[in-house]
């Protein structure tokens, strides 16, 4: 019995034993209704059997290889981009990857499956070559199928690795040119459906392109016939080293119990040829995002079994969505810890007292901003009117930058968006990786129930996020006084989440529209943080376009959770994804500080540069 078989054979399905008395207290519980964050929490307590896990020490594994199909020009980037991004993962530290684990908090890993040259003075790269390369699976099967298993054999290698030292969460992602081509053929034979339903756009292609793509998809399934029923058969016939590695990765953690949390139509489609291999297998996986340009994605999501958390607009796999997924689940633990009191120990004394100050005699219960001071040196007071709009130069300068780090044009997505809206409302191009968040809080209540306030701080607690409640029942002055409490916070914190609780839309419209107003005019990037805060926000901006540039709405436009989520959460959820974006300006670095080469086709090309700076 080889590796691959002794592997398959020790892959069970979780206990469940375990989830489902978490899940009868989880649902015991009011205000717990986090929809696909739940049943994420409850898959990684099945995986671990354990009540309370810890959060998940994690591995990035970036497996890396050439494709012999890039010789038909599929890609708008030359081949040697893949060992360009290898070398910017270990030596420049600038990739997608780089700032994903650093924003994890995991350790990166980069495998060399197949890259087209000699590489052994790059220090930290894992050498697993097959060959140079895969053959052109237009002409010829792209790997015998003793390779095939080598691929899946070195994957489960590194998981085990992964395993031995402690982790129990591995993010897959890759760096292959072309190698969505190679993806797109793998779905079509999985899922029966044909090139143009899979064939998206990888590196942001041209139409020409994308259309010259789509007929090298249908010349390698016509030349092959992979066997749908045989995954072996069609990684060899049109897959590639490193599609196969991450293949093995999820088989190798799944017998190891260990989370495997997808990133991208590529992860997606080698899971597709794990999933062939060993259907339970799937106990053990998490989709991050849903991809919007491959189109492969969501269907193969859906031969999984898998729901997405994210919406993101995300075009490449490396661990930029399941890195925030990560985050979101080790929010979720911390939760469940907090509502299990019968578990968790006796909560320490700033977590143990209501967030909120006592409610006085005033409009408002008070805030944590610091005063701000005018030129003569009394306290600023708020003026009402229209904001001043977003620093274009720094929105500029961003977007500039954004277009230019080593990596496909526009392929983060939302992330890029964001990045760019933060730079002009902070009027820095460089937001700092600390940028401050707090949640204000309307609600009609004086002092809200004691499991909500234990679900918020485990939320906030992680970003030091305070929480100003704005009791609205007592408002004599709304107008004034909630313009200046979130005028006032502003001034203190960048990035300010606005929810509401136990209000109707009606009480809660007019304050949370002052509270707009008073942010933007503050200078903050606006979180609507629930579905009602979202709406009443919507319906503002249409009062006041000139609001829109310091709004993000993150609920349902990327978190896609299927969750009734009040008091902030979501938008709580959401600084996940702004401090993801954070990690991409910050982190990442250009094709000039790389060396990476640059498109050569579609929206980047003539748009990235290196070798030179802007004038």
């Amino acid at each position: 019995m080889n590796i691959l078989e002794r592997t398959i054979e020790g892959i069970e399905i979780p206990a469940v034993g375990i989830s489902d008395t978490v899940r009868a207290a989880w649902n015991a519980q009011p205000h717990t209704d986090f929809g696909r964050l739940t049943a994420a929490l409850l898959k990684y307590i099945a995986i671990t059997g354990e009540r309370h896990p810890m959060p998940p020490q994690t591995s990035v594994v970036i497996s890396c290889a050439d494709h012999g199909v890039a010789a038909e020009s599929v890609s708008a980037y030359p081949p040697e981009t893949t060992l360009n991004m290898m070398c910017n993962y270990l030596i420049a530290r600038g990739g997608a990857a780089n700032a994903a684990a650093n924003y994890a908090g995991a350790d990166l890993m980069v495998a060399d499956l197949g890259v087209n040259t000699n590489h052994a003075d790059i220090p930290g790269l894992l050498h697993h070559s097959i060959a140079h390369g895969t053959a052109n699976m237009t002409k010829e099967p792209a790997m015998t199928r003793a390779q095939a298993i080598q691929s899946i054999e070195t994957g489960i290698a590194i998981a085990n690795d992964c395993a031995n030292r402690g982790d129990r969460c591995i993010l897959p992602g890759e760096m292959g040119i072309s190698n969505t081509t190679s993806s797109a053929a793998m779905a079509a034979t999985f899922l029966g459906l044909s090139p143009e339903e899979v064939t998206g756009r990888g590196a942001n292609i041209s139409d020409k392109r994308l259309a010259h793509k789509v007929e090298i998809v249908r010349r390698a399934l016509a030349v092959n016939c992979p066997d749908p029923h045989d995954g072996l058969d069609v990684l060899a016939k049109v897959g590639g080293f490193e599609l196969g590695c991450i293949a093995g990765l999820i088989l190798g953690a799944a017998a190891r119990r260990m989370l495997v949390i997808l990133d991208g139509a590529n992860t997606t489609s080698a899971a597709l040829v794990a999933h062939s291999l060993a259907p339970n297998c799937v106990h053990y996986l998490l989709a991050s995002h849903a991809s919007l340009t491959e189109h492969s994605h969501p269907h193969a999501l859906r031969r999984l079994g898998l729901l997405p958390v994210l919406r993101l607009d995300i075009r490449l796999s490396e661990a930029a969505g399941s890195s925030i997924v990560l985050r979101m689940l080790e929010q979720m633990l911390k939760v469940w810890e907090m509502i299990d009191i019968s578990a968790a120990p006796p909560l320490p004394p700033h977590i143990a007292r209501s967030p909120f100050p006592a409610s006085g005699e005033g409009c408002y219960s008070g805030t944590s901003a610091s005063p701000v001071y005018g030129e003569h040196g009394g306290q600023r007071e708020p003026i009402e009117g229209t904001p001043p709009p977003p620093n274009q130069s720094a929105m500029d300068a961003a977007q500039y930058r954004l277009d230019n780090l080593a990596k496909p044009i526009h392929s983060l997505g939302y992330l890029e968006r964001i990045a760019v809206q933060l730079a002009g409302v902070t009027h820095c191009e460089h937001p700092p990786l600390d940028t401050r968040a707090a949640l204000l809080l309307i609600t009609e209540k004086k002092e809200l129930p004691a499991d909500l306030t234990r679900i918020l701080n485990a939320l906030t607690d992680a970003h030091g996020i305070p929480i100003d409640m704005l009791p609205i029942i007592q408002c004599t002055e709304k107008n004034a006084d909630t313009y200046k409490t979130a005028y006032d916070l502003a001034h203190t914190y960048p990035l300010l989440i606005l929810g509401t609780y136990e209000t109707t839309e009606n009480s809660a419209a007019q304050f949370l529209a002052d509270a707009l107003r008073g942010a933007a005019a503050g200078g903050s990037f606006i979180l609507p943080g629930d579905a009602r805060a979202d709406n009443i926000a919507h319906k503002t901006e249409e009062n006041a376009p000139t609001l829109a540039p310091f709004i993000l709405h993150v609920l349902p436009d990327m978190l896609t959770l299927d969750a009734h989520l009040t008091a902030g959460i979501a938008g709580i959820l959401g600084i996940e994804i702004v401090r993801a974006a954070l990690h991409v300006i910050n982190d990442m670095k250009t094709f000039t500080e790389t060396g990476v080469a640059v498109a050569i086709d579609g929206a980047g090309a003539g748009r990235q540069v290196r070798g030179q700076t802007k004038k």
